[in-house]
């Protein structure tokens, strides 16, 4: 999948892109790094209704490929190193999106195993 960044892009159109391919997984963007091993600061999360303009200072237009077998931490460092954008993948556990610890794990790995832990959590209990 390619996704076409430039500065009058809303981040909910980037993040609806994505959702297309991994409907488990959200792209979220920040408004400045976040210290390896901890968890994004809710506080610099830039709204979904913002143009991508607004939460970078690289302001280089260009498409991004990603694909299933790209792990979270190519994603995260191919988005700041050519678009200058701060971005996190959040997957989805049941009701709740939780903020992804592992980096090594593909995005299709990551996407598969929420489909497996939120049909389990469906199954009836007898």
């Amino acid at each position: 999948m390619k996704i076409t960044i430039h500065d009058k892009r809303r981040i909910n159109e980037i993040q609806q892109d994505f959702a297309r391919v991994f409907p488990n997984l959200q792209l979220h963007f920040f408004a400045a790094p976040h210290e390896s091993n901890k968890a994004a600061h809710e506080k610099i999360l830039i709204h979904p209704s913002k143009a991508i303009s607004e939460c970078r200072v690289k302001h280089v237009k260009g498409e991004v490929d990603i694909m299933p077998h790209m792990t979270v931490g190519e994603l995260k460092h191919g988005l700041n190193d050519a678009f200058g954008l701060t971005a996190q993948v959040y997957r989805k556990v049941g009701n709740d999106w939780l903020e992804t610890v592992t980096d090594t794990w593909t995005l299709d790995k990551h996407n598969a195993s929420c489909t497996e832990l939120n049909a389990e959590s469906t199954l009836e209990v007898i």
